[in-house]
């Protein structure tokens, strides 16, 4: 079940390991801790986004690990994790990237290593999707949840699968931002080119320098982050966001990040080193440098596809909630909690969540919670696990 890689090994904090665990449809690399090879622990899942690793944990898996056997993988397309679909743009196979995929991922994972439940599956960012597919389709499994940083807005209808281009108000968002100079992350992440200009990114200290400016833009040490409500799924509200989120239309990613990070001081970025510290940074470069971005950048291009030809699978599970205990994780700081307008209403008031236990939105932290605040993100998972019988 066990394979090794030749690969450098990762500067983990103590306690945390590192292996291969073979499944009908990955060479999943894990970081663990805590594990209980009689499986008399309970099993909690961490899923990491993007541009993330397993990695993106190591501060929260040892806080976890004195009661559970604590799992962290390199999902589909990131990492060390081996068996994905590795062909250029034109040629990947798309299907293999679909939420259904992913949750499947997670499911054999889940049973090579011994088990029939999840304690806790919690997801940040993207892997919060994912984490919310695996509470939608098999509750059985999954007994409780956490998302951080991407609200879970519900299963849509067929027919707001075809119209994410479109604005609640009816028009042509991509158009109607071009209009305004600007276009979406999303669809920016979903183009040819969107892979080489992050890989090869030709700003201050290359890819590094690329990195560096991500991580500390969406975070809470940046002080242009003042997030707040949009009133609706329009230009005219979205063009409000940053630039990493809704660019200047003739820029790639790094320039869009560079634009901001002309103004910043050296005193704004040694706080960002204090949670990401440049050792720690070396680690995605490194990774990086190795695989690439279109492992992850296939995620974008599966939910951004015209006629929603690879989200049909979301028609099986239409006007379904997450019925598990739920519990919602952010910093205050996090612009991501209000890129879909009305979401994180609709968690607390029932709408999507008929079991929903806690909003927690930590001070002075932005999008990379798990990172800036582990202490605060451990213990929100620790009470929803604690509470589940």
């Amino acid at each position: 079940m066990t394979t090794s890689p030749s690969l450098p090994p990762l500067p983990l904090p103590s306690g945390i390991t590192s292996r291969f665990i073979t499944t009908p449809s990955l060479t999943t690399h894990i970081l663990e801790a805590g594990c209980s090879h009689n499986h008399d622990r309970p099993l909690i899942i961490l899923l990491h986004g993007f541009p993330e690793l397993a990695f993106s944990w190591r501060k929260v898996i040892p806080l976890l690990a004195a009661d559970y056997h604590v799992v962290a993988p390199d999902q589909r397309g990131f990492g060390r994790t081996l068996g994905w679909d590795t062909r250029p743009y034109a040629s990947a196979d798309l299907h293999t990237f679909t939420v259904s995929s992913l949750v499947r991922d997670v499911v054999l994972l889940v049973y090579a290593l011994g088990y029939t439940s999840v304690h806790c599956v919690v997801g940040h960012d993207c892997g919060a999707v994912t984490a919310a597919m695996c509470a939608v389709a098999r509750p059985d499994l999954f007994r409780s949840v956490v998302l951080l940083s991407h609200p879970f807005n519900g299963m849509p209808a067929p027919a707001k699968e075809l119209s994410q281009r479109q604005s609640s108000a009816g028009e042509d968002i991509h158009s109607t931002l071009l209009n305004h100079g600007r276009k979406h992350y999303k669809w920016y992440y979903s183009t040819p080119s969107a892979n080489a200009d992050m890989l090869h990114a030709t700003g201050p200290d290359g890819l590094h320098g690329f990195l560096r400016g991500y991580f500390h833009l969406k975070s809470g040490r940046w002080e242009g982050n003042q997030p707040r409500m949009l009133t609706g799924w329009t230009a005219e509200e979205l063009v409000k966001m940053p630039y990493y989120y809704v660019m200047p239309a003739e820029s790639t990613m790094p320039e869009a990040v560079e634009r901001h990070m002309r103004e910043e001081s050296e005193e704004g970025l040694r706080a960002s080193r204090e949670w990401l510290p440049d050792e720690d940074l070396a680690v995605y470069v490194r990774e990086y440098q190795r695989t690439g971005f279109q492992g992850g950048l296939n995620w974008y291009r599966v939910r951004t596809a015209e006629g929603g030809q690879y989200t049909w699978d979301h028609e099986v599970f239409t006007g379904r909630k997450i019925d598990i205990p739920c519990t919602f994780v952010s910093g205050k700081l996090d612009w991501g909690i209000y890129q879909e307008p009305g979401a994180l209403a609709k968690m607390e008031n029932g709408v999507v969540c008929s079991d929903f236990r806690e909003m927690i939105l930590i001070d002075g932290v932005g999008h990379w919670a798990p990172q800036e605040s582990p202490e605060q993100v451990a213990q929100a998972i620790l009470r929803l696990a604690g509470g589940i019988q």
